[in-house]
């Protein structure tokens, strides 16, 4: 296989159920990474403290800066491919792949009409940023999206359905270690009685933050009424107000030795895009998962009663409390749930299709 140039380069990690570094590892053992790295100036141009139009000024050098930089890299080796994240850099990693005249690869992480409206861009926002998609989707060889639905929001847009393919976010099975439950609360110093509810995701994430205000504003003391020992722990970077008798674990070094300890995990997102990689991870352990419509919409095989129960606001806690008050259906639904991700969202699965791609290109 042909040498690609990464950018923006990460540390792979083969521990990660992020996909970035995730990506970076499995294309580490096929081929040789040529890195193109961020520094500062990336760094200011994403960080929301700053001035936004000193942010616009400084995004478009960062492009001019990592435009040239691929463009150095690729002279000196003819011989690969452009493999960018996010459609930014993807931007300069195409223009710099047609004048080097070598193949580029765009891997997208959300359709951007989604993504715009559940961060409360503006439409400004959103259509400038579909004009700078369509050019970066006329210049790139190959689009990977995560999902079949932001497949179908860009063909319904005009973008060229030739140059998709579907790669998601997945699991890693060899990385997943499952724990007993018993086992798994009693190293975690639960009480074996205790019905544990887990979400986990970082709380500067504003979908994520508003599913942990539902959970503990609504969903658990409703619970509490009919199942007085049920706790709520959450796990992820950054702060909340008000956490009530939720147990705020902050970030994890196992998240699942905590999903192996739960009896029933949640994700009530109602905004988003893209594949939710939480609950690619809770399936993965074989955990019975409650979630929201939206983790249909990136993951279109969940089936409500098969492999997972979907709520919605008005019925999320009546779900959560099926599966508590049930342990045997949470066991057929867990079951089913990694089942789904062994045959479809395993990187064993998925893995080979993606290395086919780059071989193709």
């Amino acid at each position: 296989m042909n040498k690609i140039i990464f950018v923006p380069y990460v540390n792979p990690n083969p521990q990660s159920s992020e996909r970035t570094p995730k990506l970076v590892h499995i294309l580490s053992e096929w081929t040789k990474i040529l890195p193109i790295s961020t520094d500062e100036l990336d760094n200011r141009v994403y960080n929301q403290e700053y001035n936004k139009f000193q942010r616009y000024g400084l995004f478009i050098l960062s492009e001019f800066k990592t435009f040239f930089n691929i463009l150095r890299t690729g002279k000196k080796n003819r011989d690969s491919i452009v493999f960018a994240e996010g459609s930014y850099y993807a931007f300069a990693g195409a223009m710099a792949s047609k004048i080097l005249q070598i193949p580029s690869v765009w891997d997208n992480h959300g359709n951007i009409k989604d993504f715009g409206a559940a961060v409360g861009k503006s439409s400004a926002f959103i259509k400038s940023n579909l004009i700078m998609e369509k050019m970066v989707a006329k210049a790139a060889s190959k689009i990977i999206v995560v999902s079949e639905k932001d497949e179908d929001v860009y063909k319904k847009i005009g973008f060229d359905s030739s140059k998709f393919i579907v790669i998601p976010t997945c699991a890693d099975l060899n990385r997943v270690t499952i724990t007993p439950k018993s086992e798994a609360k009693s190293k975690l110093g639960i009480p074996s009685d205790q019905k544990v509810i887990l979400f986990f995701g970082s709380l500067n994430y504003y979908p994520n933050e508003d599913a942990v205000r539902y959970l503990i504003d609504e969903v658990v003391p409703r619970l509490k009424e009919t199942i007085p020992d049920v706790t709520l722990y959450v796990a992820g970077s950054g702060n909340i107000e008000n956490t009530g008798d939720a147990v705020m674990l902050g970030y994890v070094p196992d998240i699942f030795l905590w999903i192996s300890a739960a009896d029933v995990c949640v994700a009530p997102l109602w905004k988003g895009v893209g594949i939710l990689t939480k609950v690619v991870d809770m399936l993965s352990v074989g955990c019975p998962v409650v979630v929201s419509k939206l983790a249909v919409d990136g993951i279109p095989e969940l089936v409500d009663g098969k492999n997972c129960l979907i709520g919605t606001k008005d019925d999320f806690h009546e779900k959560v409390a099926q599966i508590l008050c049930n342990p045997e259906l949470g066991v057929v639904l867990g079951n089913e749930g990694r089942k789904l991700i062994v045959d479809k969202y395993s990187w064993e699965a998925v893995a080979p299709k993606l290395k086919s791609c780059l071989e193709v290109l």
